[in-house]
C-alpha cells in the first residue's frame, strides 16, 4: 500500500535525509510507489554482511544496532539518528534487531534518480509556482544523494554522517574567482554542488601555470593538504559561477578521516604477504627514497603520479597497502583510492616502523631526452646482495659433496628470491614506461600549443 505524504509515516519520512530536500511533487511520486514494512519484536531488519543495497528508514518503533553480541546503538523512530538511513554501509557492518514492533521503509539506491526522471516527464502536468526554489531543492537532493552513496561516506557511522551534514557551510564563487592558491595552508574540505572549477599548478615559482583537470557537480576535493599537513598543491579557480559546501579541518579529521581510514601494523603486513592472496604493497615515496630502502615485493608509485594510475589500480583484485615515510602522506593516498572504490589500508607509522635489517635497497632512475624523444630507463639490484648469492652458489657447486638436501632447499629459496626480485624490477620498468608515455604525450601537446602561439604572432 502506498504511503500518504500527509500521514504520520509520510511526515516522518519527509524529515529524513536526503528526502527533506526533495521537491514536493517528486516526493509525492516517490510515496505513491513505496510501502511501509513491519516486523515483530526480536526479528532482524537486516543482518551483518547483508549486501542488499537499499536505504532503510525507521518510521515507528526502536531498533538495536548490533555487532555479534555487542550492542552498538539503540535508535528510536523520533530521534535525530532516525533521520538517516540505518547502517548505510554495504555490505552491512552491523545487524538491526527490532526492540519492539517496528515499521520501516526500504528505498532502492537509485530511487532518487528514478524519481527525478519521472518528475521531469510529468513536469508539464503540474503547475510550478516557484520554479527557482524547486530547482534549488532538486539540486540539494542530488548532491546529498551522491554524498550518501560515496564510498568514503558509506564508511561513516550514522551519527558522524549526521554531524557532517549539519556542519556543512555553503559558499558561492563567481566565475574566475580563486578559491585557494598553490602554497596556501589547507583549512577546508569541499564538495561541488553547482558549477565547475579548474585545478592548476606551477612546476616552479617562475613557470607558467598549467591547468591539470576540471571538477564538476558532486565531486569533492581538498583532502590532501588536510591529511598530509602539506600546503595546497594546486590552485582552484571557478570556471563558472559555483556553489560549494565545505567542512573545516577539525571536523573533517574527527568525523570523516578517523572512521574512514584503516591501518595495518608491520607484523600484520608480513602475515598478509605470506598468504596466497598477498596484497599489493604500494610505496608512494619519491623514487630516490624508495631506492635507498623499501619492503621486498613492494611497488614504487610516487604520490604525485598516483591519480594518473587510478585506471590501472582499479583493475587490481588484491587489497592495496599504502606505504610512505611516516604514514601521514599514506592517509591522503588511501583517501584518494577509497573515493575511487579501491580497497586500501595504511601501514601504520610508515617506513620508520619497519626494522632496518628487514628492508631492501636498490636503485632506479628514469630520464627523458627531449631532443631525440627517447627514454633511458634502467634498474639495478643491490649488487652486494647479488654477489653474496652468486658466491654461495659457486662455492656449493664446486663442492658436490656439500649439496645435501638442506643445501638444495637453500638454493631453491635463493632462486625464489631472485625470481621475486626480477618480478619487482619488471613491474617498476612497466610503471616507468607508462609514466614516460604520459609525459611524452603531454610534451607533444605543449609543443603543439607553442607552435600555434608562434604561428599566430
Amino acid at each position: 500500500m502506498a504511503v500518504d505524504p500527509n500521514s504520520l509515516e509520510g511526515q516522518n519520512l519527509r524529515k529524513s535525509f536526503p528526502l527533506v530536500t526533495m521537491p514536493a511533487q517528486q516526493f509525492n511520486l516517490l510515496c505513491a510507489e513505496i510501502s511501509v514494512s513491519e516486523i515483530p519484536k526480536g526479528n532482524f531488519i537486516f543482518t551483518r554482511h547483508d549486501s542488499t543495497e537499499s536505504f532503510i528508514y525507521l518510521i515507528d518503533g526502536s531498533i538495536s544496532l548490533e555487532a555479534g553480541t555487542l550492542q552498538v546503538e539503540i535508535i528510536n523512530a523520533d530521534s535525530d539518528s532516525a533521520k538517516f538511513a540505518l547502517a548505510h554501509q554495504f555490505p552491512r557492518k552491523i545487524s538491526a534487531r527490532a526492540i519492539n514492533n517496528v515499521r520501516y521503509i526500504s528505498l532502492n539506491l537509485n530511487a532518487f534518480e528514478q524519481k527525478e526522471v519521472q518528475y521531469e516527464e510529468k513536469e508539464s502536468v503540474y503547475m510550478i509556482d516557484n520554479e527557482g526554489s524547486e530547482k534549488e531543492a532538486k539540486s540539494k537532493g542530488d548532491w546529498m544523494s551522491t554524498l550518501l552513496k560515496s564510498p568514503i561516506f558509506q564508511r561513516l557511522p550514522a551519527m558522524n554522517l549526521q554531524q557532517v551534514i549539519m556542519s556543512l557551510q555553503e559558499i558561492k564563487l563567481n566565475k574566475g574567482e580563486v578559491l585557494f592558491r598553490q602554497g596556501d595552508i589547507g583549512d577546508y574540505y569541499y564538495l561541488v554542488r553547482e558549477g565547475r572549477c579548474t585545478l592548476s599548478r606551477k612546476a616552479t615559482e617562475r613557470a607558467k601555470e598549467i591547468i591539470l583537470t576540471e571538477l564538476g557537480e558532486n565531486e569533492t576535493f581538498g583532502e590532501d593538504a588536510l591529511l598530509s599537513g602539506e600546503p595546497r598543491s594546486m590552485t582552484i579557480t571557478a570556471a563558472t559561477d559555483m556553489v560549494l559546501s565545505r567542512i573545516d579541518k577539525e571536523r573533517f579529521i574527527k568525523l570523516i578521516k578517523t572512521p574512514a581510514l584503516k591501518y595495518i601494523t608491520y607484523p600484520k603486513l608480513l602475515e598478509e604477504q605470506a598468504k596466497d592472496t598477498a596484497p599489493l604493497i604500494l610505496d608512494i615515496r619519491p623514487v630516490n627514497k624508495y631506492n635507498e630502502t623499501h619492503i621486498e615485493g613492494s611497488r614504487n608509485l610516487p604520490f604525485f603520479s598516483l591519480r594518473m594510475q587510478l585506471k590501472d589500480l582499479k583493475k587490481e583484485t588484491k587489497k592495496i597497502i599504502i606505504i610512505c615515510a611516516d604514514g601521514t602522506l599514506s592517509e591522503a593516498a588511501a583517501f584518494t583510492l577509497i573515493k575511487n572504490k579501491i580497497d586500501a589500508v595504511i601501514l601504520k607509522g610508515g617506513m620508520q616502523n619497519v626494522p632496518k635489517n628487514t628492508s631492501h635497497t636498490g636503485e632506479a632512475t628514469f630520464t627523458i631526452d627531449d631532443n631525440d624523444q627517447k627514454s633511458h630507463i634502467f634498474f639495478e639490484r643491490d649488487e652486494t646482495a647479488s654477489e653474496d648469492i652468486s658466491s654461495t652458489i659457486d662455492q656449493r657447486t664446486n663442492n658436490p659433496g656439500s649439496l645435501n638436501q638442506e643445501t638444495e632447499l637453500d638454493l631453491q629459496k635463493e632462486n625464489t628470491h631472485l625470481k621475486a626480485e626480477n618480478t619487482r624490477l619488471s613491474n617498476e620498468l612497466d610503471s616507468a614506461k607508462k609514466q614516460y608515455r604520459m609525459l611524452y604525450k603531454q610534451t607533444e601537446k605543449l609543443k603543439d600549443i607553442l607552435d600555434k602561439l608562434k604561428s599566430s604572432k
